[in-house]
């Protein structure tokens, strides 16, 4: 699979590279051709996100050859291009500007440019026509109606006077408007629509006419594609631009982000102190090579400001989305060194930019997106007590430029909390921490918030990623925690664990961000809009608990008691005893706590034993236990007793378990009768190794098999 990938993408390359390469205005050879004839194609192929709202389909290139001989000085003919999306999904490309009054459809930031505008391809026209032709928008607020008066266009001369070419007025030489702005939804939600495009005719044999679709962004869940997109192609007049009914695949669906929480093998103990102590590793791993994407091609430069010796100048800063004057990221085609899959934005034009003043003055500009790829981990049920970190930056190595042309995954932490779609009109600010990991990574305490019990978020930006492989980027977690001492609500410390029995599970789901079920932007939002670019849904819950903290416990058996009280002082009793040795001159952290008594065996007396199974009451396993039926509080250092037949449960033949809750405890036994007069039997207690009740007897030991420490 992974081979087939590297070849898809080999052969998406090829395809752009192959329209690039046709898109010119062509060598002429002086006979001229009676009939146009065009064909649409895709540049490209792209793999869409299966999560994604706003993935960005192929460009659609339509390439014209042939034509009647234009006359000079005439008004160039004008069509209408529909394109539609096949399966019917919402075009959920960024709107820009105002629709028209007698319009409902809205301006977007999908562009048709033609002859390959900006390109700066080598043809046989002279005087900057053609691909060296600069990208100038048609601004006219009546190219977005059909029947409008458009940004007129008339047939003129290149220098030489060889080639035909669009000008501004007739006899000029200005070069004609070559940008033309798609209105979203005039025939449909899935419709993206190109008003009064003049199409000059190439007539000339060796000429080749180009208009280019770009920035066509697609929701795949909304839409519930199942494998293949495609844009069909309408036009009116069709016999301007015959392509009519059209139908090509611009986006294959590829497989869905996967992630996991690798957490610790070994539990920590609620009475040891940890202090950034690595709980958890965050795995996540692309789908395919290129779904992992940076907010901008690497390299380039922001208003004349080289990036690629100090990292992306349009990544470092973010661009805050002004009308920046973009050198990289605004080529018709353009592969970008073989980055151009692998990056958020489209063709970038700082030409078209819009103000949403619906959200503080936060400038748009047309094929830019907001971020990089996001990745979000969310983590809930954080035990009271608990500081939980994570690292800043994903492990292990940093790229030598951060937001370079390095194609060694990384990304940085750039929100907390709720900020998974922070404003994207501020500068980027990636997060750092104080702290330092226990694997030596930089660290941050994660605010918490005020649910019960709280809960936090961490987000993630990809700043570097590699296009030709599916790349992994691991996150650590960390927590810190204070081993208190004994109070008289609770004798053993205040438990930073999430037991007793009953607790939540402490849980981090993971997923691409921002996503409308947590940002800050709503589900109502989630497909048409000014909302963030890229967005995504969670398509699958992808989780894992990430920490597992004990309470200070040791579980002893007392595998033989008898508690029996016959006529006239006969009969046997049992005596117990839990020594605590967490007193000691190793530097233990003295522990005080119950231990509370669990009976299994058969009452005696009766002409049948009648079995019994029973909790001994009176001994609270958190609070402060009452004094009676149980071991009250064992202080470190001290040795406490009970008889069981007189002080606990009579009559009984069979088992104990003690649950004490603090580490280091040790029993003894001894079974006599009554008055010790003729037997005395004693034994120690045996330590099972069972992590505390509702654990299984095997933790930490083979399938099926007790695990005895002593």
């Amino acid at each position: 699979m992974a081979d087939f990938r590297r070849l898809f993408i080999a052969l998406a390359v090829l395809a752009l590279m192959a329209g690039a390469a046709s898109a010119q205005v062509g060598v002429a050879n002086g006979s001229a051709n009676s009939l146009l004839a065009c064909v649409a194609t895709a540049a490209g192929t792209p793999e869409l996100r299966p999560e994604g709202y706003t993935e960005l389909a192929g460009d659609i290139v339509i390439s014209c050859t042939g034509g009647p001989v234009p006359q000079q000085g005439t008004a160039i003919p004008t069509t209408n291009i529909v394109v539609y999306m096949a399966p019917s999904v919402p075009i959920t490309s960024r709107f820009i500007g105002s629709p028209a009054t007698n319009n409902s459809g809205n301006p977007s930031e999908a562009l048709l440019i033609i002859d390959e505008a900006g390109a700066n391809i080598a043809t046989g026209a002279t005087g900057g026509y053609g691909p060296q032709a600069p990208q100038t928008l048609c601004t006219s607020s009546a190219q977005q109606t059909a029947g409008g008066s458009s940004c007129t266009a008339f047939v003129g001369h290149d220098v030489s006077g060889t080639y035909a070419v669009a000008v501004t007025a007739a006899g000029g030489t200005i070069p004609a408007q070559n940008v033309y702005q798609g209105k979203v939804g005039d025939f449909g939600v899935n419709s993206v629509t190109f008003y009064n495009v003049p199409v000059l005719p190439p007539a000339t044999s060796g000429v080749t006419r180009t208009f280019r679709v770009t920035n066509i962004r697609v929701p795949v869940p909304g839409g519930n594609l199942n494998s293949t997109l495609q844009a069909i192609i309408s036009t009116s007049p069709n016999q301007v631009l015959p392509v009519a009914g059209t139908a090509i695949n611009i986006g294959v669906v590829g497989p869905a982000m996967s992630a996991q929480v690798k957490a610790n093998k070994t539990p920590f103990q609620q009475c040891v102190k940890q202090t950034v102590a690595l709980t958890a590793n965050l795995i996540f791993t692309e789908g395919f090579a290129t779904a992992f994407k940076t907010r901008v091609v690497p390299g380039g430069s922001v208003n004349g400001v080289p990036g690629n010796s100090t990292g992306n100048a349009l990544y470092a800063a973010e661009a805050t989305n002004t009308a920046a004057t973009v050198t990289n990221q605004n080529v018709p085609g353009g592969l970008y060194g073989g980055f151009a899959a692998n990056s958020e934005s489209g063709l970038i034009f700082p030409s078209l930019v819009t103000t949403n003043t619906g959200t503080g003055a936060i400038n748009y500009t047309a094929g830019l997106a907001d971020y990089g790829t996001r990745l979000k981990a969310v983590f809930y049920n954080i035990p009271a007590g608990l500081t939980l970190y994570v690292s800043t930056t994903s492990a292990p190595t940093a790229p030598t430029i951060v937001g370079g042309t390095s194609v060694l995954p990384y990304a940085v932490l750039v929100a907390t909390n709720s900020g998974e779609a922070t404003p994207d009109g501020t500068s980027f600010a990636p997060i750092t921490g104080a702290a330092t990991g226990s694997d030596g990574l930089n660290a941050i305490a994660l605010s918490q918030n005020t649910a019960t019990p709280p809960s936090a978020t961490a987000v993630w930006e990809i700043t570097n990623s590699n296009p030709s492989a599916q790349d992994v980027l691991t996150f650590s977690v960390y927590i810190s925690y204070t081993a208190t001492s004994a109070t008289t609500s609770n004798p053993y410390g205040q438990p930073i664990t999430d037991l007793p029995l009953g607790a939540l599970t402490n849980d981090v789901q993971l997923s691409l961000a921002p996503e409308p079920g947590g940002g800050t932007f709503t589900t109502t939002n989630a497909t048409q809009g000014q909302v963030p670019t890229p967005r995504f849904a969670v398509i699958k819950t992808q989780e894992g608990r990430w920490t597992t903290i004990n309470l200070c416990q040791t579980t002893l058996l007392y595998p033989y008691t008898l508690a029996s009280q016959g006529a006239a002082g006969q009969g046997f009793d049992t005596g117990l005893s839990v020594a605590n040795t967490s007193w000691d001159p190793f530097g233990t952290v003295n522990q005080t706590g119950s231990c509370k008594l669990y009976a299994y065996g058969v009452t005696l007396g009766g002409a049948t034993p009648v079995p019994v199974q029973t909790t001994i009451s009176g001994c609270d396993q958190i609070s402060n236990p009452l004094t009676g039926n149980c071991f009250p509080l064992v202080a470190a250092g001290q040795v406490a007793t009970l008889d069981f037949a007189q002080s606990v449960l009579a009559n009984f033949q069979g088992y104990v378990i003690a649950l004490c809750n603090f580490q280091y405890a040790h029993g003894y036994a001894a079974v006599t009768d009554l008055g010790l007069r003729n037997l005395f039997s004693s034994y120690l207690a045996l330590e099972l190794s069972n992590g505390g009740v509702g654990s299984p007897r095997n933790l930490g030991g083979a399938s099926g098999i007790e695990n005895l420490v002593h």
